[in-house]
């Protein structure tokens, strides 16, 4: 929110300097933060005249450039397409019956039945009216209407429906500038400089009487206690008939020659006058004045109005239209009205009066009877980042800084003392003489009934960790029990009562929350690490069960304080805005209801002796002054403020003719206080049958074929879920003449009838083209089955050739070193043996160059078969490179695989291999490695080693190395 006390501008600051030092010696001057939401999308002229309500509850605005209606979401502006031509707007007046009347500088028109306008013609020998601003128009009567014109006075009389005729009132004076009818049938009107008044035809001029100020009298306001209020350009006052009597009220300063002088009454029954750009609120005696520095405009106020719902509009020049939100109900203190900080984190009452406010920046003090916080300072003390603030049982005001420090201030010196502790999070009194004190690192307690109110830690059998973090803490106020005071910390929830602290087990819920509330009843709520609040139930020292809140009872999932006040309702800010549960509904506040700003602050709810609640946030200090219960009603119905089906308009039970146009219509909830609640329901009963909710305002229907229609929609407010009783409109679509029954039913059956015959010759042509096709397809078949053998057959033999030796036909080294990798995995996975036999020829050169190269081969093919039937079927067989063989034994231990290789060996050297009639002694040396291998290479490796062992020890013989899990073993 921007400052505008900071940016005094030529006549603007010199009308807010001026206010407040020339009136704040003789009035009230608030010093308060107030919000006013502005209104300025969609109106096209920003020069506000004047405003009313009609019957049905929608805002009318006059403008310097046209009349504009407001439905809570935007403006739509009438003009001369709808029946009214003048455009710069004067006066507006919604009469007893409920006619609009809309005066402008060329003449006065009313609001017809069908929703446009028509002219109201004055009598001759006048031939237009023209308005001016001030109170020109009163209700005699239902259908009866005294207008105050530059022409004279008039009687505006409800003739028929939809039309209304101007006779003249020959009223004294040759200017009639004001009137107000009287609950009596009184007329009171301002006339020339005098007010008179008109009662049983007999006039009575009053200025000298009553000794009034020299008008002329603009304003005429008839007060709920039977007053006349009334207004000049420089004066302004209360006229009390019963004792005919004139009381001056002038708002402060030297002079109230003020462009515009506008007066109203407020919901609560107090005159609202303007003052250039402030407003001056009359109660109890004194004028209270609410200037920009309070959050109001800059500029010039021209206009004030009060809805049906009690809320203040405000006119600006050149700037729109305003709405104070939150009035009487809501107000704020920010860095402008004297906070240290717009950041707030802990406020408390002590039993003084004075509200002590801790915000990022130290910590603030408001006196009874001031409305200006003020720093407090002490010599040596810290006050930044004031986390928590409570009241001893002596008067005392604790404060503990997230910076680190508790301090305690006496409560008639104000003067402090400071320890030093962890970051503080909550200084909580129990009502009795301790003040507990939860920071980041432990539990602390101070006994104020001592002498030197040092804080120490906590330590208990209850808590496991006594410095552990605690972030919480909650009293629990039981009637005719003693308290018992509740903590959050890392550790979970903990519980002080009679017996002592506590440990709370968490239960099924396993929630450790940050914060937490105390409810009745041992129900606990709680936040924390999870989206929205917990309601915990509480049966001994556990919780039995939970309750989960989210939204949409919430604003946001993000919960950042919990306080439960003396009503038993909760209070949750989040950081989207502030909701209440009161036991019975939830409700939510942000900045459209009159908080501050939605971004509430951790730990920054506290509720006041009064039982108003404050909420501090990054934007400032929120003061909920009177916190009312939850509305159970259901919200008012909505509205349609416009349907068209393309051009045309549409009402009631109509009907019309179809066309490709799209049916629109405009949804209106006139409920402008909780706007922000509500959210539209709609259907569209002949299209739809399902509810559609939404927060948009235009339902855009397109293309809809002839038939009866029955649109409806309610208002459901989007916290409490309630429904509006339902608001519909119902009108039938009427058919073209080719849209009728029997010429579509004609149709129909024409285009059936082609359908089969065309649909006969297809199938004859599509029967016979199946027969060509699967002809061809099943040559082609066939043709394609003998490619796919071959393809078949060539790609297996490829995969043979890479993966076989071409000599021995067993696994060629790569295929045998990858199925090794493998089963050593599975080995180490399963935690099974694996063993490898690693076989060379002894003296295979010799074989060589005695008996030739084909000799050796046929040698090696010899003994590759019988290694390949030699072997389980699940070992693997490959030729490891040159005369060595690879041979893997999954699952074989370290005997197991000793003794196959002794029989491989014996098979080897009794082999009969001959060639030619040449016989080839052959013998091999065998080297077994068995175990547990971490990988491959270290198998391969100690197979290895084995071999070279079994050359070294004369050849032809086997040597096994064991490997285990932490030692190797050899056995030869």
């Amino acid at each position: 929110m921007e400052n505008w006390s900071r940016k005094p501008k030529s006549i603007l600051g010199v009308w807010v300097c001026a206010l407040a030092a020339l009136g704040c010696a003789a009035v009230a001057c608030l010093g308060q933060q107030y919000s006013f939401s502005t209104l300025t999308t969609g109106l096209g002229n920003l020069n506000v005249n004047c405003i009313a309500q009609d019957r049905t509850g929608y805002l009318w605005v006059g403008t310097e450039n046209g009349l504009y209606r407001y439905d809570g979401r935007e403006f739509r502006q009438f003009g001369a397409a709808d029946g009214l031509h003048g455009h710069i707007i004067q006066s507006l007046f919604a009469g007893v019956d409920g006619t609009l009347l809309v005066g402008t500088t060329t003449g006065i028109y009313f609001e017809r039945q069908d929703g446009r306008f028509g002219q109201i013609h004055a009598p001759a020998p006048v031939t237009d009216f023209s308005q001016r601003i001030g109170t020109v128009f009163t209700a005699l009567a239902p259908g009866q209407v005294v207008t105050a014109d530059r022409s004279g006075a008039y009687l505006l009389r409800h003739a028929a429906a939809d039309d209304w005729v101007a006779q003249p009132m020959y009223l004294e004076g040759n200017a009639i500038w004001s009137v107000l009818a009287g609950s009596d049938g009184t007329l009171w009107y301002g006339c020339d400089a005098d007010l008179c008044r008109m009662q049983n035809s007999k006039t009575t001029h009053l200025r000298a009487a009553l000794n009034l100020p020299e008008g002329p009298w603009l304003h005429l306001r008839l007060a709920r206690d039977g007053h006349i209020w009334m207004r000049s350009a420089t004066h302004l006052g209360e006229l009390i008939p019963a004792e005919n009597r004139f009381q001056l009220h002038d708002l402060p300063g030297n002079s109230n020659g003020v462009p515009y002088a506008e007066l109203t009454e407020d919901a609560k029954g107090r005159i609202v006058a303007t003052q250039g750009p402030a407003l001056g609120l009359w109660e109890d005696g004194h004028w209270h004045m609410v200037t920009a520095i309070n959050g109001l405009t800059r500029y010039d106020i021209s206009e004030l109005f009060v809805d049906r719902e009690g809320s203040l509009w405000i006119g600006v020049v050149g700037h729109g239209l305003m709405r104070w939100v939150g009035q009487d109900q809501w107000e704020a203190y920010t860095e402008a009205n004297g906070l240290s900080d717009d950041i707030v984190w802990a406020t408390a009452r002590d039993r003084s009066g004075r509200l002590w406010i801790g915000t990022e920046s130290g910590l603030d003090l408001l006196s009874p009877g001031n409305n200006t916080p003020k720093t407090w300072q002490a010599p040596g003390i810290q006050t930044a980042r004031a986390a928590s603030l409570a009241e001893g049982a002596d008067g005392s005001v604790w404060m503990g800084s997230a910076a680190g420090s508790l301090v305690r201030i006496d409560p008639k010196t104000l003067s402090g003392k400071q320890w030093k502790v962890p970051e503080v999070f909550r200084v909580l009194s129990d009502g009795s003489d301790r003040v507990w004190v939860a920071t980041d690192s432990g539990l602390y307690v101070v006994d104020t009934a001592t002498g030197d109110h040092a804080p120490r830690l906590v330590e208990d059998a209850a808590i496991a960790h006594p410095h552990q973090r605690f972030t919480d803490l909650s009293l629990e106020t039981r009637p005719n029990r003693p308290n018992r005071i509740w903590a959050a910390s890392d550790g979970g929830i903990y519980r002080l009562d009679q017996s002592g602290w506590r440990h709370i087990d968490p239960g099924l819920s396993g929630v450790a929350p940050n914060q937490i509330a105390a409810a009745e009843n041992g129900n606990l709520w709680a936040s924390g690490a999870f989206p929205g609040v917990l309601r915990l139930k509480i049966n001994g020292d556990r919780v039995v069960e939970s309750e989960h809140v989210v939204r949409p009872n919430l604003l946001s999932e993000r919960v950042v304080s919990l306080v439960v006040d003396h009503r038993g309702w909760l209070w949750v800010g989040q950081d989207a805005g502030l909701s209440v549960f009161d036991g019975h509904a939830w409700r939510s506040f942000t900045q459209d209801d009159g908080l501050i700003w939605n971004d509430t602050d951790s730990y920054a709810l506290a509720e006041d002796r009064d039982g108003s609640m404050w909420i501090g946030t990054s934007g400032g200090l929120s003061h909920l002054m009177q916190p009312q219960p939850v509305p159970t009603g259901p919200p008012a119905a909505p509205v349609f403020s416009e349907i068209s089906f393309g051009a045309e308009a549409i009402a009631n039970e109509s009907e019309i003719p179809w066309s490709a146009s799209t049916l629109a219509i405009a949804v209106a909830s006139l409920n402008f206080r909780d706007a922000s609640h509500n959210r539209i329901r709609y259907r569209l009963l002949g299209e739809e049958s399902a509810w559609v909710e939404t927060t948009e305002r235009s339902v855009r229907y397109p293309r809809l074929e002839p038939g009866a229609y029955r649109f409806q929609a309610v208002a459901v407010d989007a916290t409490s879920g309630a429904v509006s009783a339902v608001k519909e409109i119902s009108f039938v679509v009427t058919p073209l003449w080719w849209q009728s029954g029997p010429l579509r039913l004609a149709l129909i059956l024409g285009l059936a009838l082609g359908v089969v015959l065309s649909w006969r010759w297809s199938v004859h042509l599509l029967v016979r083209q199946k027969r060509i096709l699967e002809q061809a397809v099943h040559r082609r078949t066939e043709d394609l089955e003998l490619e796919k053998s071959e393809l078949m057959r060539a790609r297996e033999q490829m995969r043979h050739f890479a993966e076989h030796d071409d000599l021995t036909g067993l696994w060629n080294h790569r295929i045998i070193i990858e199925r090794l990798r493998q089963e050593v995995d599975r080995s180490r996975r399963e935690g099974t043996t694996l063993s490898v036999i690693l076989v060379d020829f002894d003296h295979f050169k010799n074989v060589n160059d005695t008996f030739g190269h084909p000799a050796g081969d046929l040698v090696l093919k010899e003994v590759g078969a019988i290694f390949r039937n030699a072997v389980r079927s699940y070992d693997w067989v490959g030729r490891y490179g040159g005369e060595e063989f690879l041979l893997i034994l999954p699952g074989s231990n370290f005997a197991g695989a000793r003794f196959r290789a002794e029989q491989l060996r014996t098979a080897v050297e009794a082999a009969y291999i001959h060639d030619g009639e040449r016989a080839i002694p052959i013998t091999a040396s065998f080297g077994v490695a068995s175990g547990f291998p971490a990988n491959f290479e270290v198998l391969i490796h100690s197979a290895d080693v084995a071999l070279y062992r079994a050359k070294d020890n004369g050849r032809n013989c086997v040597i096994a190395i064991e490997i285990a899990l932490t030692e190797n073993a050899e056995d030869s």
